[in-house]
């Protein structure tokens, strides 16, 4: 024996035949041409995008092989290429349940312009080994012929192609596995129509032999009494005639039993299958029941979720507005603080203006010193040089003079000198004072800068919680609008139900219709029944007494089913009227809740326009508020600019100071060069003294503009804090609004549990209808109703073996449902002359009510949808109001926090400006202090 391949044919390949090779030799796979054509046995195809030589197939050492023999279209194992366009063309081993597919669909343009796709090789492989065994794959098989396999997967999920074929092929497989059971189901349906067809041409045909019988046992009678030579000919013709009637009564009696059994089965059949559609119906009932009150359950969680979520929102919009309290009363004790700076700043300025002035006066003092001490230098050289013999031969007396005039010039010098170390130490410790008064403003400073800080970190804490809510809030907003389309879901799956339950209506009129019909017909056959009757009462009495003996017991059980079926009638009748009750009381209800509806979304209506034009005006108020904010930046950062410039002077009036500083330091040793340096710097300092005092009053008007800009910032925080207080407002109006909106929608689902009641009550009904059709009179049995039953039974119950499809019912349908039986019902009883008067007024405006409840229950559910789209889009702005208004917040805080900053720039450049003055003060005083030993000497 040799090695076999079976190629089997997929669903969506190229159709052709299963094939059976042999592989005792290399089988080559192709196209079909003149010399080669197609066959079972082969490997060549009638298929336009395979090559003539396609590829080859063959077995050696104990493996199959296939090999592409470069083809233009490639072959694929399992979706896996063979070659990939080189020149090497590997063989690849197969096995057995492998997918193989030769060349791709390609599509092209007929000379029409229409396209056409022309569909490639695909087959399932199923090889088997020359001793019959089944080439099956292993574990180190697919392991070489997958090498994805025992590569290291990337991090991630990930997914290789030959996966995603292999779940192709299962759901290929699974399609066909459906197609198979829709073709047998479709087959079963067939057969059981044919089987039912049969049966009741079985049926009709044993009635027909039962009937053939009874004529020829009339005939064989007639036959019997005409064979006999009776003298009187009218007997004889009365016999015949009485035989005939006999025969028009069984035929008549027998059209009249199979007309009720077929009806009797009809109606069971009918039965079963509402029986099925109503057992459907239940089950759907059942499961939305469980929906809703899962649904139910979930809102009745997200409602107390969305509580919690609001109590944390107020509790942290309290605390925002604690924290800013606590933030407003640290920026008025900082305001309080630097205005009182700015007052002992002003004091300070005014003891620095008397320290000049007594500088200024000292300095003039030290001039006329000075001179005196040159006037006394020069009389002292004169004295030294001319006048030394007068002073030996003058006596004691102008000696003594002189010396006393000293004593006096000395004491005139020595005077002002001590009056100048005591102020320069007052000016010392004046100096100090100041700079210790320095100190501890900064210290002051640096600890309001620590408050505020630690104040915008708790604000800053605070916000983020509010934004933790708000998406909180956000994403339980996310889950009712996933709930709002499960609604929508269910609505659309009962709007599906409608349709069946009119179909189930339109079938249990015909059967109202079928019946009374039946009843009708049943009524014509009994006056036949009785004609035959009264044509015996012309023929003998005695022959009229048997007859009416022999059919009396037949009458007594018409009557007796008459009686009992006009009672079932009453009590049907007195229970439908009370369902037509119940349900126009149902509809009243539905009417004035849908009233009660239509005026809570006209109110709806007009809060949604009041809001939508609030929101408009606090969306132009924010545009402005932005503007402004723009400016104010604009503005800050211009102080900004100007605050640096005023920063680099004050650094350049110190490197000044400090070459000043330095070169009076070399200059010191010498004395007249130091009384020379002392004359020079002080008319510069006092320029630069008149500068700083312009400067300062420059820098004074701008501390007041900026003190300016500053108001008109916290004007707008102000006005901001005011908005951001509407936008909270308006924001618990639409909170109130949505908890409307969930009462709204407990109201509705208590309608729809009231809906489900009617619609049970409909279930009721449906169920009295089928019990009604079966009540109908049966004449007494006979050997023919036995075997008929017996026959139609297999018949009912393959026919019940059909499975209906499941549907769902909802409110709406259930109300649908009820007033169109109703509808029947009531028009079952004006054609029997029962029911009249208000109910059938009532009925008759019952569809039309419930189509208008319909038509408007759909339309609230539109405009509710719309506007819970308008109140999410209105959320959706106000969040974004919120984050400008936090934007707008932040950017006025450090407007604030920069517009103080050249204030203490600006202090700090006073302070520097005045220390070289105040050191230049205490360096003239330590040269008059180190001068005074020379003078004395």
């Amino acid at each position: 024996m040799s090695a076999v391949a079976i190629l089997t044919c997929t669903p969506n390949s190229h159709p052709f035949l299963a094939r059976h090779i042999t592989l005792h030799e290399p089988v080559k796979v192709g196209r079909s041409v003149a010399r080669a054509r197609p066959s079972p046995s082969n490997g060549t195809f009638d298929c336009k995008v395979l090559s003539r030589n396609h590829a080859i197939l063959w077995y050696k050492n104990g493996k199959f092989d296939l090999q592409d023999t470069k083809s233009s279209n490639g072959t694929f194992v399992n979706n896996k290429r063979l070659t990939m366009g080189s020149d090497e063309n590997p063989s690849r081993e197969i096995f057995s349940g492998d997918i193989i597919q030769f060349g791709v669909e390609v599509m092209e343009n007929n000379r029409r312009g229409e396209k056409i796709t022309h569909g490639c090789i695909i087959a399932t492989v199923t090889l088997f080994h020359p001793d019959g065994r089944e080439a099956k794959p292993t574990y180190s098989n697919t392991i070489l012929n997958n090498p994805s396999i025992t590569a290291p997967s990337a991090p991630g999920i990930t997914i290789e192609s030959q996966e995603f074929y292999q779940l192709a092929q299962y759901l290929q497989e699974a399609l066909l596995r459906e197609q198979m059971l829709e073709r047998k189901l479709s087959t079963l349906q067939t057969l059981v129509q044919h089987t039912q067809k049969a049966s009741e041409n079985g049926w009709q045909a044993l009635i027909d032999e039962d009937r053939l019988l009874s004529r020829l046992e009339v005939l064989e009678s007639q036959l019997v009494i005409y064979s006999k030579n009776h003298g009187e000919d009218t007997l004889r013709q009365e016999l015949v005639a009485l035989q005939d009637d006999k025969h028009h009564y069984e035929i008549t009696a027998k059209e009249s039993l199979r007309r009720v059994l077929q009806e009797k089965l009809e109606a069971v059949r009918k039965i079963t299958d509402l029986e099925q559609s109503l057992g459907n119906a239940e089950n759907n009932c059942c499961y939305l029941k469980e929906i809703t009150e899962r649904t139910q359950n979930d809102l009745k969680q997200l409602a107390a979720d969305h509580q919690e979520q609001r109590k944390e929102v107020e509790q942290l919009q309290k605390k925002l507005e604690e924290a800013k309290k606590k933030h407003q009363e640290e920026l008025e004790k900082v305001e309080n603080e630097k205005q009182e700076l700015i007052d002992k700043l002003e004091e300070v300025t005014k003891q620095e203006k008397i320290l000049c002035a007594k500088v200024e006066s000292l300095q003039a003092d030290n001039d006329i010193t000075n001179e005196q001490l040159a006037v006394m230098k020069t009389k002292w050289e004169n004295i030294k040089e001319g006048e030394v013999d007068k002073i030996i031969t003058n006596d004691d007396d102008s000696t003594n003079i002189i010396d006393k005039n000293k004593l006096g010039e000395q004491n005139v010098e020595i005077i002002p000198i001590s009056k100048m170390d005591q102020e320069s130490e007052d000016l010392q410790e004046k100096l100090q004072d100041t700079q210790q008064l320095i100190i501890n403003y900064k210290a002051k400073i640096e600890e309001l800068e620590s408050k505020v800080k630690s104040s915008q970190q708790e604000v800053d804490k605070i916000q983020s919680d509010l934004d933790q809510a708000n998406r909180d809030c956000n994403k339980y907003l996310l889950e009712i609008a996933a709930l709002e389309m499960q609604l929508k879901e269910a609505h659309r799956q009962t709007e599906c139900s409608s349709d069946l339950n009119t179909h189930l209506e339109a079938e249990i009129e015909e059967l109202e219709s079928e019946w009374t019909l039946q009843q009708s017909e049943k009524i014509d056959h009994d006056d036949e029944k009785y004609e035959p009757v009264d044509s015996l009462t012309l023929t003998s009495p005695y022959q009229i007494s048997n007859h009416l003996d022999s059919e009396k017991p037949h009458l007594i059980d018409v009557e007796k089913l008459k009686a009992l079926e006009q009672k079932r009638m009453i009590e049907a009748t007195r229970d439908v009227k009370q369902q037509i009750l119940d349900l126009r009381e149902c509809l009243l209800q539905d009417g004035d809740q849908y009233q009660l509806m239509q005026d809570e979304v006209f109110n709806l209506k007009n809060q949604l326009d009041v809001e939508k034009s609030k929101h408009k005006e606090t969306f132009d108020e924010l545009i402005e508020k932005k503007r402004l904010l723009q400016e104010a930046l604009q503005s800050a950062k211009q102080s900004r600019n100007e605050a640096e410039q005023l920063k680099n002077k004050v650094k350049t009036l110190q490197d000044e100071i400090d070459t000043d500083k330095n070169t009076r330091q070399r200059d010191s040793p010498h004395v007249k060069s130091s009384h020379e340096s002392t004359h020079r710097p002080t008319a510069k300092n006092k320029s630069e003294l008149n500068s700083l005092k312009e400067e300062c009053t420059n820098l004074r008007k701008r501390i007041h503009a900026i003190e300016t800009e500053m108001k008109l910032s916290r004007k707008e925080n102000l006005q901001l804090s005011s908005d951001y207080n509407k936008l909270q407002d308006s924001h618990r109006e639409l909170e109130a609004l949505k908890v409307k909106l969930e009462h709204k929608a407990i109201l509705w689902k208590s309608n729809m549990t009231d809906a489900q009641k009617e619609a049970e009550q409909a279930k009721q009904e449906v169920s009295v209808n089928p019990a009604m059709t079966s009540l109908s009179p049966i004449p007494p049995t006979t050997t023919t109703t036995i075997t008929t039953t017996t026959i139609s039974s297999p018949s009912c119950s393959a026919y019940t073996t059909t499975t209906t499809s499941t549907t769902t019912t909802t409110t709406t349908t259930a109300t649908t449902t009820a007033a169109a039986a109703v509808t029947a019902v009531s028009g079952k009883l004006d054609q029997q002359g029962i029911g009249h008067s208000p109910d059938r007024l009532s009925s008759d405006q019952l569809p039309a009510q419930t189509g208008q409840t319909k038509d408007l229950v759909s339309d609230l559910t539109v405009k509710c949808d719309k506007y819970t789209d308008e109140v999410r889009s209105l959320r959706e702005e106000l969040s974004s109001m919120l984050e400008d208004y936090q934007y707008l917040r932040d950017k006025s805080k450090l407007l604030s926090f920069i517009s103080s900053i050249p204030l203490l720039i600006l202090l700090f450049a006073i302070l520097i400006a005045f220390y070289p003055t105040l050191e230049e003060i205490t360096a003239t005083s330590s040269e008059l202090n180190w001068l005074d030993p020379d003078t004395a000497a």
